[in-house]
């Protein structure tokens, strides 16, 4: 059994995840689009990048503060989340094999090898790249972890985010250098992003570790408002100069990310708010679930002639999708609750 203040600060961690599971589906949404296209690349290409992280340093903290100091015993935890993460992951391809099959995936057969480069690392849906990332990620974090002095794991860690960095939101710098453009692509052609258990998982898992295991001393605790913010402005700025320059590739990385996703996460660790695991349960589905709630809010409002109002206009669209998947989200983390299907329940994952 938890200490009751452990569950506190795990409340406010289940509340930023279901806020950041929003954020997610606006990413995909593009709720601003009708008003403002600069106004949305400032909501999806900016703001909206502090889900994922989050999520990642969620999943590190709740596994890795588990560590007893026992290789075995900490290995042997660290595979038993991974399998559960893993039957997940199993559950999430089936949910989505119709929709690759009706997106006409397999029209021309099947490419064994394009087929596992997406299991392992790009996700057979575009947003379950997710799931191999966190399972890569978990052991990289553990395996350099226990091998590693404490200085060497952090800079392992920041290495592999400073190569994703240059294969994204900086990729202008590294196309502009011929040794560095041949090295990714050499990687691009075997992953179609550095967003990936590689380079982008393990420096916000490991995050959530030294969270963890280096509880903040008051003086600390307050000065993460103030981090947070300025972390902030230079995330804001960061992503505006790069979109100015032209250098991405794709928008998910940032060095600003770093201070404040941890300045988030410190922050919901001091809201005083009961948890309850289906908390947890409703932030997972609506991300797992919500791609394929947007497919059928447009096909119900293409069959309903509703489509100017519920698929057209993106700020209702992105409520309407939001609301159902809230909704499904709901239903389904109570049913599996009650029927207690322990394997579909979240292991943390997110």
């Amino acid at each position: 059994m938890q200490p009751r203040g452990a569950n506190r600060r795990l409340g406010g961690i289940d509340l930023v995840k279901l806020a950041a599971s929003f954020l997610v589906i606006a990413i995909h949404t593009g709720p601003l689009l009708t008003y403002d296209e600069y106004a949305d690349f400032l909501i999806t290409g900016i703001l909206g990048r502090l889900a994922v992280p989050f999520f990642f340093m969620a999943s590190g903290y709740l596994l890795f503060r588990k560590l007893k100091g026992s290789g075995r015993e900490d290995l042997s935890m660290v595979n038993r989340y991974a399998r559960k993460v893993a039957v997940l992951y199993l559950a999430a391809i089936m949910i989505y094999l119709p929709l690759n099959i009706y997106k006409g995936d397999f029209d021309h057969g099947i490419s064994w090898p394009e087929l596992a480069r997406d299991i392992v690392m790009d996700g057979t849906f575009y947003h379950l790249w997710y799931l191999p990332a966190l399972l890569i990620g978990v052991y990289i974090v553990y395996g350099l972890y226990r091998l590693l002095p404490l200085w060497a794991f952090s800079a392992a860690v920041g290495a592999l985010y400073a190569i994703g960095l240059l294969g994204d939101s900086y990729y202008g710098l590294a196309e502009g250098t011929p040794a560095l453009h041949a090295m990714y692509e050499w990687l691009f052609a075997r992953f179609d992003y550095t967003r990936n258990g590689l380079f982008f998982a393990p420096v916000f898992l490991a995050m959530g570790l030294f969270m963890a295991k280096r509880q903040a001393k008051p003086k600390i605790r307050h000065l993460y408002s103030f981090v947070f913010l300025a972390s902030m402005v230079l995330l804001f700025l960061e992503g505006i100069l790069l979109r100015e320059a032209g250098y991405p590739r794709h928008d998910s990385m940032y060095i600003a990310l770093l201070p404040a996703v941890y300045a988030l996460f410190g922050m919901a660790t001091q809201l005083k708010i009961g948890s309850t695991p289906r908390t947890g349960a409703i932030a997972q589905w609506i991300y797992l679930l919500h791609p394929a709630v947007l497919v059928a809010v447009r096909g119900i409002a293409g069959a309903a002639g509703l489509k100017p109002l519920l698929v057209d206009h993106s700020l209702i669209h992105y409520a309407a999708v939001c609301l159902a998947t809230a909704i499904v989200s709901v239903v389904l983390a109570r049913l599996l609750d009650t029927l207690g299907r322990l394997p579909l329940r979240p292991a943390k994952s997110l």
